[in-house]
């Protein structure tokens, strides 16, 4: 291979990872990730192809160098006249990358977000949603039918059960070391995440405490509890990988489906990779009947609360035993939703915990 032909190699991969890099920071801040499908990586390759071009033309950027010195003193030959001539090129090569460079970094700024046009002034469809919930909203929507009381539970009597042990008697950190500790954790060592840790991690999030009532751990508005805990296991020492529904009423879970799910969980999660390399990652849906027949317009600001409130106690319950945890927002709905076989009118995934070792 001569070397004109790996310069030209290095160009168009340089060009490919540049504008790889381009695109997945672009999703990542529109989306508000963290990382996005190998995004850093192929920033640092095109930042080493940058210096591999530098490499292979260096006679051309030392030649302009020399010409950028001579210009500024001023030429005082023919023979350096025509030397400045001759870099021309290589000038409007750094003009044309520089001016690139900054109209890509600029690009979000100069172009309007426009969206749909919405009704009532609102600034967006959050801010909509937010004026119609209000008790005393001023919108002109017709009310819907808010609908009957669905079941209490939910539960998969064709699945095979494991029971869980006994989540209490535990001993960690305290309540106030616990919150002072508590990081959002992305990278979890290959080791095997406890049983009894699995089973203090779900009753934490949705556990009874109170059987005469069925009061549970989180706080949910009128005692409804529209949250489903779905969890997905990669890595738990004794259970077999697969996806599993958390049957509160026994605390054991409800086997659905058997397998390695890691590719399709981190896919749907927008490949943040920590998906895959967690222990455990917690679907949390939301069965929207169950507080919309009660709270009609304000159900749904109570589910994604009490889907919070879950968050946080796995999060806290993960820290206390030295476990890593991550909450993320950012994923495709309805592969979640069929993944785990939803029905997104009536019930959808919410939120997503990731667990594992540290």
């Amino acid at each position: 291979m001569k070397r004109r032909d790996l310069h030209y190699i290095v160009i168009a991969a340089m060009l490919v990872s540049g504008l790889y890099t381009a695109v997945t920071g672009l999703i990542a801040d529109l989306l508000g990730l963290h990382r996005f499908a190998r995004h850093p990586f192929a920033g640092y390759l095109c930042a080493v192809l940058v210096l591999v071009h530098i490499a292979l033309s260096w006679r051309r950027v030392l030649a302009y160098v020399r010409g950028l010195s001579r210009r500024l003193r001023g030429p005082d030959s023919a023979a350096e006249r025509e030397a400045d001539e001759g870099s021309t090129v290589e000038r409007r090569q750094v003009i044309v990358a520089a001016l690139s460079a900054l109209g890509g970094f600029f690009l979000g700024w100069l172009v309007p977000d426009r969206g749909r046009e919405l009704p009532a002034q609102a600034s967006d469809i959050g801010a909509l949603y937010h004026r119609w919930s209000t008790p005393s909203n001023a919108l002109d929507i017709p009310l819907p039918d808010w609908g009957e009381r669905p079941p209490q539970y939910k539960t998969y009597p064709r699945a095979d059960r494991t029971p869980l042990s006994d989540p209490r008697g535990f001993r960690g950190l305290t309540v106030e070391e616990a919150l002072e500790a508590r990081r959002s954790v992305r990278d979890y060592a290959p080791a095997s995440l406890p049983m009894d840790a699995l089973s203090r991690l779900l009753h934490a999030a949705q556990g009874i405490t109170e059987q005469r009532l069925d009061f549970r751990a989180a706080p949910s508005a009128g005692a409804l509890y529209p949250i489903e805990i779905y969890p997905v296991v990669h890595n738990v020492s004794g259970l077999a990988s697969g996806l599993y529904h958390y049957a509160v009423q026994e605390h054991a879970l409800e086997s659905l489906r058997l397998g390695d799910f890691r590719g399709q969980v981190t896919q749907a999660g927008l490949y943040q990779r920590f998906l895959d390399q967690a222990g455990v990652c917690f679907l949390l849906s939301a069965l929207f009947q169950r507080s919309r027949w009660k709270y009609r317009e304000r159900a749904y600001r109570y589910v994604m609360l009490e889907a919070g409130h879950i968050g946080q106690n796995i999060y806290l319950a993960a820290t206390s035993m030295g476990l890593g945890a991550c909450a993320v927002g950012a994923f495709y709905d309805e592969q979640y939703n069929q993944l785990l076989g939803l029905n997104s009118e009536e019930e959808a995934v919410v939120y997503v915990i990731s667990v594992g070792e540290r």
